[in-house]
């Protein structure tokens, strides 16, 4: 699997710690903070919006890490 927590990190955006907004990993990698607040610390995206998934579906963020967020249809009791 391409983005796996096992496996290397690879994922192309993270969660700032402190204002909650998303942030490239390339422009991480560039200023070296949250590009809103400044903080330094981040984490894994664990959910996305559906504006959020439309932001970085602009950006151009890899389908396949926005397919991870894809809701899940949850089979019904067949009682």
């Amino acid at each position: 699997m391409k983005y796996s927590k096992d496996g290397p990190f690879q994922e192309p955006v993270v969660r700032c710690d402190s204002c909650n907004k998303l942030v490239l990993v390339v422009d991480l990698k560039k200023i070296g903070c949250c590009p809103e607040c400044g903080n330094t610390r981040v984490r894994n995206t664990k959910t996305l919006s559906t504006d959020e998934v439309a932001a970085m579906q602009e950006k151009g963020i890899d389908p396949d890490w926005l397919a991870l967020f894809e809701p899940v249809e949850l089979g019904g009791n067949d009682d």
